[in-house]
């Protein structure tokens, strides 16, 4: 009963029983508990995997519409059941839900899987990787000069101010990478070509989140924080990342030596897995760096280890992606905040615009390159265009990190930015219908 006698504890010290407005604190953490949870646990049931499968809810789910709008309706913006201040006691279970994201993106860096990506999914996901990263980096300095007073006068004064923002620039940079995986619901008439770049959207989308994670771990890994001023520390960095590896590699050795040693699909591969995601995220978490990251390292240790029922543990995690994806979407929408107004809109709406010029181009680029013939006649052109998921969960790292004004505004923008993205392919499909029904009225009238 260790929820239980924790809210007890909480009710009874009078310091910190109630918030502002006399509600117990106690009790907000049992809402934001309940009311978190039940959406994950809704979207993880059948029921909600059986909605999935729709087109139009698969189209708003991979934006994240429906959890973001319902975090912020129970949030302070919204009915006020939690509070936002409250984060800090449920911190532990947005650890273990990123840490899982990040098991689940480090299981694909098995080496023979690496070495058989095309050439083109490297090139077009790395050459994509650098230019979204350089215009988010662009955008978020130009931001802050707005947002900050004095910004760029400081900067030209002492380096070290800029090292402040660096984790909110890093993050919004590692937010803008990739894209979504998800094509059913772009209504793409199957053929043989189609079918091909499918695949190919799905895998680059895959080592796009790879890139995505990597760029905000090593980005923060050496920032060092003091009372007096952030400062990059290389040695420090060293530090991390090697405790980092070490910890991923001992804990991906022994989650390997338990789950052979356990029957396959047993409920004892969760309790595992469960363990190793809290033992390599909590440790990640204390050091400041991203759980993110330790996952990712857990999961590739455990993907190229020789022998273990890597089909059952993937099977095991996938189960609970949509439930992780949605606890990080809702978490986002409570946390949502446009205090900085249109400066932020603004933002969002840059950067959606640069993803839909700038990545459709890119794409047809690459493919065109790699001998694959152009999607320039198929919704899969937009492909590119949706924010990756793992944006979401980056942005709710940079808050973990530092719960400051900055953080949570850049999580806006990269939610705002990810939900206006998400609307590039319904829009051309309405504006294709649309174009339809006047060309048969057209004909008809002749």
């Amino acid at each position: 009963m260790p929820i239980a006698s924790a809210l007890a504890l909480l009710a009874a010290d009078p310091a910190i029983a109630s918030d502002a407005d006399g509600v117990p604190l106690g009790f907000r953490i049992f809402l934001a508990l309940v009311a978190l949870g039940g959406l994950s646990i809704a979207a993880g049931s059948p029921l909600g995997r059986r909605l999935h499968r729709n087109r139009a809810v698969a189209a708003l789910a991979a934006g994240g519409w429906f959890a973001v709008l319902a975090g912020a309706a129970i949030g302070s913006s919204g009915l006020d059941v939690i509070d936002t201040t409250i984060f800090a006691e449920v911190r532990p279970l947005l650890v273990v839900a990123l840490g899982w994201v990040g098991l689940i993106v480090g299981l694909q860096l098995r080496v023979r899987v690496l070495a058989a990506v095309p050439k083109v999914i490297w090139r077009w996901t790395l050459v994509d990787a650098a230019i979204s990263a350089l215009v988010a980096i662009a955008f978020g300095l130009a931001a802050c000069g707005w947002w900050i007073d004095g910004f760029f006068e400081r900067v030209g004064d002492s380096v070290h101010w800029i090292v402040g923002v660096v984790p909110a620039i890093a993050a919004l940079a590692a937010s803008n990478l990739g894209w979504a995986p998800e094509t059913r619901s772009l209504r793409v008439e199957l053929s043989d070509r189609t079918k091909r770049i499918a695949v190919l959207v799905s895998a680059g989308a895959g080592l796009a989140s790879v890139l995505a994670i990597a760029v905000i771990g090593v980005a923060l890994l050496p920032i060092s924080e003091s009372s007096e001023q952030t400062s990059l520390d290389a040695g420090l960095g060293l530090v991390r990342l090697g405790v980092l590896a070490g910890v991923a590699v001992l804990a991906g050795a022994a989650a390997r030596f338990l789950l052979g040693s356990i029957e396959r699909n047993s409920p004892q591969m969760l309790v595992v897995l469960l363990g190793l995601v809290c033992l390599v995220g909590g440790i990640a978490d204390a050091a400041g760096i991203p759980p993110l990251l330790s996952g990712l390292l857990a999961g590739a240790v455990i993907a190229n280890l020789p022998e273990g029922p890597s089909r059952e543990l993937e099977s095991v995690l996938r189960r609970g992606e949509t439930a992780g994806a949605i606890l990080l979407y809702a978490v986002a929408g409570v946390l949502a905040t446009l205090e900085p107004g249109w400066g932020a809109v603004l933002l969002a709406i840059g950067l959606a615009a640069s993803r839909t010029l700038l990545k459709t181009w890119w794409m047809s680029t690459a493919l065109r390159g790699g001998g694959e013939e152009s999607p320039r006649g198929t919704p899969l052109r937009l492909a590119a265009v949706r924010q990756a998921p793992i944006a979401v969960a980056i942005a709710v790292s940079l808050v973990l990190l530092e719960d400051s004004q900055l953080s949570r505004t850049i999580l806006s923008v990269v939610v705002l930015a990810g939900l206006l993205s998400s609307l590039a392919a319904p829009i051309r499909s309405l504006q294709r219908i649309l174009g339809e029904r006047r060309d048969e009225r057209v004909g008809a009238a002749a």
